[in-house]
């Protein structure tokens, strides 16, 4: 073996160590004692920027945005700030000293500037002037769709959470304000019954006969401390209305989802929390002991955890822990449950850090009896708002080993969310896709896709339709309902108008949705 290629491994091979001990960052290149070596602009990106998540190929973002937004954030990280004060990178209080301990930000720079150099300038010169993203043709108008704008409002609208509750036939709608949030019981027609202010954002609903359990994120903006908590939501003795809330967790992350199952056999239900957080972060496991306290387990340090779901995905009988990881190390991963509360973890599909990873579900797509994924990638508010054209919805079968394989792709500007149902009664999955960060300004009706299957036993194929009143909001949330009892959902979009839009540069658009998009839009299929 050449010794520039045995120094370039053992680069890797340091760099993979430095990065995992994260509580101590070292000058990477003082290991490497050849000053002869000099590395290329590309062999130092593949070895500092891949040795924490996926290396980012220079085609992912354009010229500009490598240069302006996304670069400075990455050379934050490795110690290189420039004109910008480091401690102006971390928030005050205990969020700050968590940044801190993991050392994310490195008091002293972890290779040289001239190095650094090197990167930026790779990446500036290989990457493209301007992303291409596809053009898609977006029929108008669904057969047998009926859209229904309820008289529920609330002004502006701010919704951040539903949850249907089919044992009552109840929907429960969150909203957020500055200082506060409310947290809306609704009856089948859809007419506010009951209101309950609570002291931060919802982020998750569950429920369980009339008892509410809320997610509340401590923060709308993105934060490290541990203010989040999970509360149970309840009616006092002899009363119709939610009243009072108990707190169940608290001194949490920034929590964006919680999962209650019983993980360990004891017949106690446990909580799986996404700790979403910011810079830090974590997914953790709370298993309920026999004082009805909870004991905390951390299956993974990182942040970003998005969302998770409770299945025996191995067939051993124990219930596994399927989870969607953002924030860098974009990520799906299963936890194989080993028994006791010990779990396995086993990565199944990785992504770049700019993906914006936001949902997934599970669905036998193929019907082989094995579970598919149904992944959905379009967060797009951070280092890099353009229009990308990896947006959107994905299908990733599985061939039997839980192994999966990317078999169709879907693009959406900003996609957010999904439904998979036969909503056309043909005997296939149809999908319902929305996006929260659509081209709003040239192609706003891609804020709802329906995903009408057409598919061959070949190949996987859709007409993509949409009707007039897609635009009319910014669908966060959708949420599957069936009001009527027949066993045929409909389908809840809730708007969040609380955030500024890409492209909007005279604030038009987004002034338009404060005054007049509606809180919630009700979708039927006949």
């Amino acid at each position: 073996m050449k010794p520039r290629i045995q120094i370039f491994i053992l680069f890797i091979i340091f760099l993979s160590i430095s990065c995992n001990n994260k509580t101590e960052k070292k000058p990477v290149l003082d290991a490497i004692k050849d000053e002869e070596i000099v590395f290329t602009g590309e062999e130092l990106a593949k070895g500092y920027c891949a040795s924490c998540h996926i290396y980012p190929e220079a085609n992912l973002l354009d010229k500009k945005t490598w240069k302006h937004g996304t670069l400075p954030q990455m050379g934050y990280r490795m110690g290189i700030y420039d004109d910008t004060p480091r401690q102006s990178l971390i928030e005050a209080g205990i969020g700050g000293t968590l940044v801190e301990e993991k050392n994310i930000f490195p008091l002293k720079p972890i290779l040289t500037k001239k190095q650094w150099k090197l990167i930026v300038d790779y990446y500036v010169k290989n990457a493209p002037d301007s992303l291409a993203v596809p053009h898609k043709v977006l029929k108008m108008g669904v057969k047998g769709l009926k859209i229904e704008i309820p008289e529920f409002h609330i002004s502006p609208p701010m919704i951040t959470a539903i949850k249907y509750n089919p044992e009552l036939n109840q929907v429960y709608i969150a909203d957020a304000k500055a200082d506060y949030s409310t947290i809306n019981v609704l009856d089948k027609n859809l007419k506010s019954i009951s209101t309950l202010a609570l002291p931060s954002p919802i982020s998750h609903i569950d429920c369980k006969s009339d008892t509410i359990f809320a997610t509340l994120m401590g923060g709308f903006m993105p934060t490290d401390a541990p203010s989040g908590s999970i509360i149970k939501i309840f009616k006092r003795p002899g009363e119709n209305e939610y009243t009072g809330f108990s707190t169940i967790l608290k001194n949490i992350q920034r929590p964006v989802h919680a999962t209650y199952a019983d993980m360990n056999g004891d017949k106690k239900e446990d909580i799986i929390v996404c700790e979403y957080g910011n810079h830090t972060g974590k997914l953790s496991l709370y298993l309920k002991n026999n004082l009805g306290q909870y004991d905390k387990k951390i299956l993974s340090t990182d942040p970003g955890a998005t969302t998770v779901t409770v299945k025996d995905f191995n067939q051993d009988g124990l219930p596994d822990i399927m989870t969607l990881m953002a924030q860098g190390k974009e990520r799906i991963d299963v936890y194989y449950n080993q028994g006791n509360g010990n779990f396995k973890v086993n990565t199944l599909l990785n992504f770049p850090s700019c993906y914006g990873s936001v949902s997934f579900s599970i669905v036998d797509w193929n019907k082989d009896g094995y579970d598919d994924i149904i992944y959905i990638n379009g967060d797009n508010a951070d280092y890099s708002m353009i229009l990308k054209p990896y947006h959107g919805l994905r299908i990733y079968l599985n061939d039997g080993k839980n192994n999966f394989t990317e078999s169709f792709f879907q693009h959406q500007n900003g996609a957010y969310k999904s439904v998979c149902f036969d909503f056309d009664k043909d005997g296939d999955l149809d999908i319902a896709l929305t996006s929260f960060f659509p081209d709003f300004v040239n192609d706003p009706q891609e804020g709802f896709i329906f995903m009408e299957n057409i598919s061959t036993k070949d190949s996987i194929k859709f007409n993509l339709k949409t009707f007039k009143q897609a635009s009319s909001g910014r669908w966060l949330i959708l949420e599957k309902t069936d009001f009527d009892k027949n066993n045929f959902p409909e389908l809840l979009l809730g708007s969040f108008t609380g955030m500024g839009i890409n492209g909007d540069v005279d604030g038009k658009i987004g002034k338009k949705f404060v005054e007049t998009s509606p809180t919630i839009m009700v979708l039927k299929f006949d």
